[in-house]
C-alpha cells in the first residue's frame, strides 16, 4: 500500500515535466525561399526551429510548390513528413533539406526541375536530386535512377552536357539568421 502514493506521485512529476517542456518550446520561425525559371514559379515554405546542439534550422513542416508563374496557379506541390517525435525533442524534425536547384530543357526539348536535397549526413544516400516534371509532380529521386529507365533519361538530360539551364536558384531556408 505504501507503493500507490510513491507511485501516483511519480505519475504527477512525469506529467508535470511534460508540461513544462511542452511550454518551454522554441518559437517556430516561418521561412520561405523562391526563384523563377521560365513560366515556373518554386517556392519553399516551412516553419523551423533551433534545435540544441544542430547548427541550423531545423524544420517541423516544410511544403514545396511549383507554380505557373503567369497564372499564380499552383500545378504540383510536395508536403515533406517529419520524423517521429524523438523524447526531449520540442518538435518532430523533417530530415530532407533542399538548396540547389535547376530548371532545365533536355535536348528532346522536355524541362524540369532538379533540386539538391540531403539529409545532414555523410554517406552515399545521404546527398541526392529530386526531379519534378514541369507540371509539379514528382518524377523521383537519383538514388532510384537505376532502378528507373524514364527517371534515370530525364536526370540525365536535365543535368547533362545537352541541358539548356533556364533558371538557377537556392532553396535553403536554414539558416539560423534571416
Amino acid at each position: 500500500m505504501k507503493n500507490i502514493p510513491v507511485f501516483v506521485g511519480l505519475l504527477v512529476a512525469a506529467g508535470l515535466a511534460q508540461t513544462a517542456s511542452a511550454a518551454a518550446k522554441v518559437p517556430l520561425l516561418k521561412r520561405s525561399a523562391a526563384m523563377q525559371c521560365a513560366d515556373r514559379k518554386v517556392e519553399l515554405k516551412g516553419e523551423c526551429f533551433q534545435q540544441d546542439g544542430i547548427p541550423g534550422l531545423s524544420c517541423t513542416r516544410q511544403r514545396l510548390s511549383i507554380s505557373d508563374a503567369a497564372t499564380g496557379r499552383e500545378l504540383g506541390s510536395q508536403a515533406f513528413k517529419p520524423a517521429p517525435l524523438e523524447p526531449g525533442e520540442a518538435y518532430p524534425v523533417i530530415p530532407e533539406r533542399l538548396s540547389d536547384a535547376i530548371c532545365a530543357e533536355t535536348p528532346s526539348k522536355e524541362k524540369f526541375i532538379v533540386i539538391m536535397m540531403s539529409n545532414g549526413g555523410n554517406c552515399a544516400q545521404c546527398e541526392w536530386q529530386q526531379v519534378y516534371t514541369w507540371d509539379g509532380k514528382v518524377l523521383g529521386s537519383s538514388l532510384d535512377a537505376r532502378k528507373d529507365p524514364a527517371l534515370n533519361a530525364a536526370l540525365k538530360g536535365a543535368t547533362g552536357k545537352g541541358a539548356k539551364v533556364l533558371g538557377k536558384g537556392d532553396l535553403y531556408i536554414y539558416a539560423d539568421t534571416e
